[in-house]
This record gives C-alpha cells, structure tokens and sequence, in this order.
C-alpha cells in the first residue's frame, strides 16, 4: 500500500425499524357462542386436528364453525379468506402437521 492508502471500514449492520406487531384485537372472555376459524393449512394432519378441535368447541361451548383449507402448506391463505375470517369470526385458530 502507497503512503496515501486508505482501509475503508464498513459496518454491515443495518438500521432495522421498530414493529410494534399486529394491532391488539378485543379480548376473549368466555368460550361459550364463540364464532371460530379453522384454517387447515394442508399439512399432514392438520385438518384432523382441527377437526377435533372443532367439535370439542361446538360440543362444549355451542361455538359456531368457520372452517377453510388452504390449497397447499406452502401457499398463503389469501387476502379474501382472511377478511372473511376477521369479519365473521371471534378467533381464529390454524393447526399444522407432522
């Protein structure tokens, strides 16, 4: 290196901005008359779990079901399906496979 040479530092750690998450939604406090998703997402499994879910709140607590499939794990459940749910639905639950 020449008298004049310089080493440029540089710092490879970026400026990452602050998430506060997903807005809070209102609080569930009873499980009796529940309006709950079940969201299959196509994983060995799933839907059998979420079945017995499902019939586990609708014995138990008179829930009502909202139940949809995603085509494949991979896939997102899709913009439609997911205002659907929010506006029909007091919780959501998703289950996965093994």
């Amino acid at each position: 290196m020449g008298e004049n040479a310089r080493i440029e530092i540089i710092n490879p750690i970026a400026a990452v901005a602050q998430d506060d998450g997903p807005a809070a939604g209102a609080a569930v406090t009873g499980l009796d008359g529940l309006r709950i998703a079940l969201l299959d997402n196509s994983m060995p499994h799933a839907g059998d779990f979420l079945n017995h879910v499902g019939e586990v709140f609708a014995e138990r607590h008179d829930a009502k079901l909202l139940i949809h499939k995603k085509g494949w794990a991979a896939q997102g459940a899709g913009q439609e399906t997911l205002d659907e749910i929010a506006s029909n639905c007091d919780v959501a639950v998703t289950g996965f496979g093994v």
